[in-house]
């Protein structure tokens, strides 16, 4: 299915996509996932194009790298053209969950405190074997990542799962009271057919760092793939599920 080049309107800044380190004092903190979009928020000026390995180079890659290599490829073609590998250091950092990101703050309702914790997942957690690229598209100021992993334990990957759909029933709207400042996150399923795991999200509230999330998960095999963007305008139209899908798409059938 061929997809045009995703385009949103001017205004993003790219500021409010900078992510800092977990701490409940931060708000930025306390947006789920944040870890997906870190490095690249981090260095959007320095990516660089990610191309599609040659037949030797691939020779030498994980399947994973592979498989990672050709969904930014992807993302190329449909508007995400500077892109970055995360380094084996960075990876190491992702397989560690974040912890205590929520202390001090007040989780309303307070049964949802747990699931809204684990939502700072990374498929790096669950096995040795991982590869991810950043993509951005500097002047949109749009933040994305796929991130593929080899599956050690399938009960862990089934777990996340399982978190991803109790907030999405149980905890569509939680407001987050911290020590300076309040958010509300709104949770929902965007609606993309044949996906394991969907997470559609936004964060408002005092602080300046208001953002809207897409996440989805798939596995095949031993591996699972992850693909998600961030933005600080709506990512919820049909036409970006679209770009989302067809890069996960893309990335799965490798495996």
């Amino acid at each position: 299915m061929a997809v045009k080049a995703w385009k949103l309107t001017a205004g993003i800044l790219a500021g409010a996509l900078l992510l800092t380190s977990c701490s409940a004092q931060d708000a930025s903190d306390e947006m789920p996932d944040d870890l997906t979009h870190q490095k690249a928020a981090e260095r959007p000026t320095a990516a660089t194009t990610e191309s599609a390995p040659s037949e030797s180079a691939a020779a030498e890659l994980t399947r994973a790298q592979v498989v990672a290599s050709t969904g930014a490829v992807m993302a190329a073609t449909l508007g995400f053209p500077n892109s970055r590998q995360i380094t084996d250091e960075e990876l190491k950092g992702l397989a560690v969950a974040p912890t205590d990101t929520l202390k001090d703050v007040v989780v309303l309702p307070a049964q949802c405190s747990k699931p809204v914790e684990e939502l700072n997942w990374s498929p790096a957690q669950l096995g040795t074997e991982v590869a991810r690229t950043d993509f951005t598209n500097e002047a949109q100021n749009i933040a994305g990542s796929i991130e593929v992993a080899k599956v050690n334990n399938r009960e862990k990957l089934e777990d996340h799962y399982r978190t991803v759909l109790e907030i999405r029933t149980e905890c569509k709207s939680v407001k987050l009271n911290g020590p300076e400042y309040t958010e509300t996150l709104k949770f929902s399923s965007p609606g993309i057919s044949e996906m394991e795991s969907q997470l559609y999200y936004t964060r408002t509230g005092d602080s300046a760092n208001a953002r809207e999330s897409l996440v989805l998960l798939q596995s095949k095999g031993d591996y699972v793939v992850m693909v998600s963007f961030m933005a600080t305008t709506s990512l919820a139209e049909q036409e970006f599920n679209d770009v989302a899908k067809t890069i996960m798409d893309t990335a799965i059938s490798q495996l």
